[in-house]
């Protein structure tokens, strides 16, 4: 069972998570370790999943009628490729641990160096040919299914668009609800017909329904704030802390 302490963290992050998806993108960055602090292994991205399929829903309903599906069409193929990349490094790695956690903190290093250059780019970013866009799409997929931890790399490619911030945020959310949603089958089918255990348990499910009322101020909690915070300062200060946690990650 999780303890008090446990499920404070939890809530954390979960609030974490509502927040970056409604008004505050890249934020959510900092919640993968901090969910690590509590399992580990396949349960990193499987107790995640839920919360943040769950954001994801609310930043839909709130944002649908800014999104843009016909910008997400050329990162289909490319998605798909990167799944397809993730479900053979978990059968890869199998049981252990280990691998899964230094791949996340990796992943997550990676993704703090590409937001912090593009938050320090003074240039405009010019429009993404469609053989780039495919790239993002699978950097993207690997990036998700293996850690839930693509936002950098979505975002830089949803800043190159020129997309007003709304749309930003409305294309965001269904990209991450639509993805989201597909991962947990194929989660699911790992789990049950491959070494490494599950994804999903009953005990992290039971978490992840309690961290609904921290999603949900995390959530408008964003929507208040979109208009009125620096997500520059946000972000550099998020970067920080993501790297930090990542280390601990990669540490032994």
């Amino acid at each position: 069972m999780f303890t008090v302490g446990a499920l404070l963290v939890g809530a954390l992050a979960a609030f974490i998570v509502g927040l970056s998806k409604t008004g505050l993108p890249g934020g959510g960055l900092i919640a993968i370790p901090l969910f690590a602090t509590l399992v580990d292994g396949r349960l990193i991205p499987g107790a995640s999943l839920p919360i943040l399929l769950v954001a994801d829903l609310f930043a839909v309903g709130l944002y649908h009628h800014h999104a843009r599906w016909d910008l997400l069409r050329s990162l289909a193929g490319g998605v798909v490729v990167g799944f397809a990349a993730g479900v053979v490094f978990f059968i890869s790695v199998g049981s252990a641990t280990r691998p899964i956690e230094v791949v996340i903190g990796v992943i997550i290093l990676l993704m703090v160096v590409l937001q912090l250059w593009r938050i320090g780019r003074n240039t405009p970013v010019k429009p993404v040919p469609p053989a780039i866009a495919a790239g993002y799409g699978t950097a993207g997929g690997f990036t998700t299914f293996v850690a839930n931890a693509a936002g950098p790399i979505m975002n830089t490619y949803m800043t190159g668009l020129g997309l007003p911030k709304a749309e930003l945020v409305g294309t965001s959310a269904l990209f991450y609800c639509s993805v989201n949603l597909a991962k947990v089958p194929i989660y699911i089918a790992l789990g049950e017909w491959t070494s490494g255990g599950r994804f999903f348990t009953e005990e992290t499910l039971a978490f992840d329904a309690a961290m609904i009322p921290a999603i949900f101020v995390g959530v408008f909690s964003g929507r208040a704030l979109f208009n009125v915070i620096s997500q520059r300062a946000f972000l550099v200060a998020v970067m920080g802390l993501s790297g930090a946690g990542a280390v601990r990650l990669l540490l032994p």
